[in-house]
Formats: C-alpha cells, structure tokens, sequence
C-alpha cells in the first residue's frame, strides 16, 4: 500500500491538471457537506481536510494549498450568514481561522514531503547510474588486465621456448646447463601471469597455494624423472601482489632445483617439502629437504648466479634469507621471512643474513 501511494505521490502531473483535480476535490467535498450527509452540516470542516489533505499528496505545483483556499472560501459561505463571505459568530471566526491554519500547514508539509521524496528518487537514480558506470568501468579494467595478461604469457612462452630451442642445439655441457637455469626461471614469471587474478582495488594477485602448488608440481615433473624423490607441499591460500609472486617463485624455484641437483646424490632417495604460511604480520617461506646437507666438510658454494638472485629476490621481498642445516637430521632448510603488506606499511622481520648455494 505504501508503495502505491509513494508511485502516486513521486507521478508528475500537468499544473493545469494538479488545479483541476483539486477543484474537483474541494467541490465533492462541499457537495458531501451539503446534499450526501446534510445532517453533517454543522461540521463541515471534517469534509474539507480529507480534501486538502489527498490533493497535497496526489498533486503538486502548490495545488495542496489552492485546495485549503477554495476550501475556505467555501465555508465562508456555509456559515451563518450562509451564502455570505461574513461570518457572524466569533466560535464559527474562531474555528474557520483554525481551519485555513491548519490546511495550509498541511498542505505545506505533504508537499514538503513531495519534494523530499523527488529528491531521494533523483539521488537514488544518480546513485544507481553511478554504480552501473563503475561496474562497467571495473568489467573493462578487468578485460584490459586480461588481455594485458594474456599477450605478456604469450611472449614469455616464446621467450622461454626460444631458450629451450638453442639449450637443445648447444653441444657444451655448462653452457646447455645456463640456457636450461634461464629457461627456468622465465617459465616461472609465466606460471605468475598464468595464475593472475584481479583482487579489490582492481589489483593484479595470485593465490598463493594454487601457484606453488602448481609450480613445484611441474618442478618435479620436469626435474625428477625417475629418481625416488618427492616434493610436497604445505601451502595456505594468500593473495600476494604481482612482483611478490614472481619473487616468491624464482626463490621456489631456486631452491627446489638446488636440492633435486645438489642434495641427493647416487639415486639416493628423499623429500623436499615448500612451505608458505602466514605469522602474524609476515610471510613465511620454507624449502626443506633431507638429502646429504652441509657442513664444514661441504660448505655451499658462494658465487653463482642462483645464490645472487635468491639474495637479489629476497631484498626486493624487503625480507631476510637464511639458508643453514636442519637441527639434529641431514637435510637443508631455506627460509625467507618477508612482511606482510598493510596499506603503505610494511611489518618488517627481525632477523636476516644467510647463504645459498649456487644452481
């Protein structure tokens, strides 16, 4: 019902229909005073409020309150002395001047009332195109990153499968061994793209379990062939910007690769497990393996082009690196501790310093 009556109230009408309409009204209201219920007629002010009343809030151009004065002008007339625009007594002044007070005012309210609901429609009509603009805004950001996405995968895999290409022609052994490292690594950037997803804001994120689960799957895959190795993983979902990712999986993929080579000579059996999680204000990643480890009698290497871009990937992370033997087992752990990013702040880690060996 009130819905109804808010479509009534919100119609624009002609003005020249807005003061017909309430001359229509105020008439049946005199012709109830005078002919429908005569007996009435000693109180015919209480035909004359509805009147005034449903045409302030059906009509407007201020028709509300021509109704309240033809209204009075009526009753002037059906006062003693009747048919007379005098009014002899002071009761019948008194409630005629109450009438065309409180008529008026209610005119003015409802329209009032009018008003304010035109007000609100238009706002809520502004506010509507305004959501539907940003919406379509955000669908074509969105198709613009997509297809931003999509032609930046599409030249890396060219990249990396023209390095692929000439590591296949190169007969020298560590010359093959580089092309294959590079290749690697630029296949990975590919991976990040691959699994780009747009996040609040419009920001380009990457799942963290999908992308390192889907990275050291193919790890093993394209590294551990036959041998008895397994890498697992333990990785919780976290969004992780752009450039967080491609670092967080060029160090994967360093040290995943370091220990498939490195760690388990002579088809000796092991695990590798990558971990990611989440403590407190940081980000915790680990690579863990069991194979042969280091000590003093085999220290890892300190050059190679690995170690400087696990350094390199870990500093642009604004975190800490260490790399060092797993208490009390064979093995080596990796860890890189880097913040969690708040707005502009960033929660830095306590400690850092460590090593790695080259790939």
């Amino acid at each position: 019902m009130w819905k109804f009556v808010t479509r009534l109230m919100l119609r624009q009408w002609p003005r020249w229909a807005a003061y017909v309409a309430a001359t229509f009204a105020v008439g049946a209201a005199f012709a109830a005073s005078r002919w429908v219920w005569p007996e009435m007629q000693a109180y015919p002010f209480f035909f004359y409020f509805p009147a005034v009343f449903v045409t302030a809030v059906l009509f407007d151009h201020g028709s509300g309150h021509w109704a309240a004065v033809l209204a009075a002008i009526l009753l002037t007339l059906q006062l003693e002395p009747r048919l007379s625009f005098w009014i002899a007594e002071p009761r019948d002044q008194l409630a005629w001047l109450a009438f065309v007070v409180f008529s008026l005012l209610l005119a003015s309210l409802v329209e009032e009332m009018r008003n304010f609901l035109h007000r609100t429609q238009a706002a809520e009509h502004k506010a509507r195109a305004a959501e539907q603009q940003a919406r379509r805004a955000e669908e074509q950001k969105d198709l613009f990153l997509r297809e931003a996405v999509h032609r930046f995968k599409n030249d890396i895999t060219i990249v990396g499968s023209l390095l692929r290409l000439q590591e296949r022609r190169l007969g020298d052994g560590a010359a093959k061994a580089m092309l294959a490292n590079t290749a690697n690594r630029v296949e990975v950037m590919a991976r990040v793209h691959d699994r780009l997803r747009v996040g609040p804001g419009s920001a380009a994120e990457v799942n963290t379990q999908e992308f390192i689960k889907g990275l050291c799957a193919d790890l093993q895959a394209s590294l551990v062939d036959l041998r008895p190795i397994m890498v697992e993983v333990a990785a919780e979902p976290h969004p992780l910007s752009h450039e967080q990712a491609v670092a967080v999986g060029l160090i994967i993929n360093e040290a995943v690769t370091n220990a498939l080579k490195y760690a388990f000579p002579d088809e000796r059996p092991g695990t590798v497990i990558v971990s990611f999680h989440r403590r407190g204000e940081a980000f915790l990643l680990r690579v863990k393996d069991d194979g042969v480890g280091f000590g003093p009698e085999r220290a890892p290497r300190v050059g190679g082009v690995g170690r400087r871009l696990v350094h390199s990937m870990a500093q642009q992370l604004d975190g800490s690196l260490t790399v060092e033997p797993d208490e009390g087992q064979p093995g080596t752990v990796v860890t890189v501790t880097f913040p969690h990013v708040l707005g502009e702040e960033l929660v830095r880690p306590e400690h850092d310093g460590g090593r790695l060996a080259a790939t």
